[in-house]
């Protein structure tokens, strides 16, 4: 009878963790939805380049794609956050602030690709004069 009860014990908990871990996850991946919003910003420039009657068809097949990126994303966030730190980030998402925020990042994420590609260009030079002979 204790074994029973040992056993049962065991599997309502382990049932409530996954459930618990599930939820976090499920936060997690809208949360990377939700930050990453760029994602689909930055893939303007493919959906210019496929003919208007197939963009729909392409879209379709990187969905999935797309939703394992977000999920392996999410994966890493909670390692990162805990349930109700990925919830408060969500909310702060949804205000004023948060999507104004989200807004401006595809602009910033771009910038700061030119302006990185402009430091390693220039970061170059110095780092050969360094490592030349070496």
């Amino acid at each position: 009878m204790k074994r029973l009860i040992i056993c049962i014990s065991l599997f309502v908990a382990t049932v409530g963790y996954s459930q618990e871990n599930s939820a976090h996850l499920d936060a997690a991946v809208e949360l990377m939805k939700l930050s990453n919003g760029s994602v689909e910003s930055s893939l303007q420039p493919f959906y210019t380049q496929i003919p208007k009657e197939k963009q729909a068809a392409f879209k379709k097949e990187l969905a999935p794609l797309l939703e394992d990126m977000y999920k392996k994303l999410a994966k890493v966030a909670i390692k990162e956050y805990s349930h109700e730190d990925i919830k408060a980030m969500i909310e702060f998402y949804k205000t004023y602030l948060g999507k104004t925020m989200l807004d401006g990042q595809a602009k910033i994420l771009q910038a700061s690709m030119q302006v990185g590609q402009e430091f390693s260009m220039q970061l170059m030079p110095i780092y050969q004069k360094y490592t030349a002979g070496n």
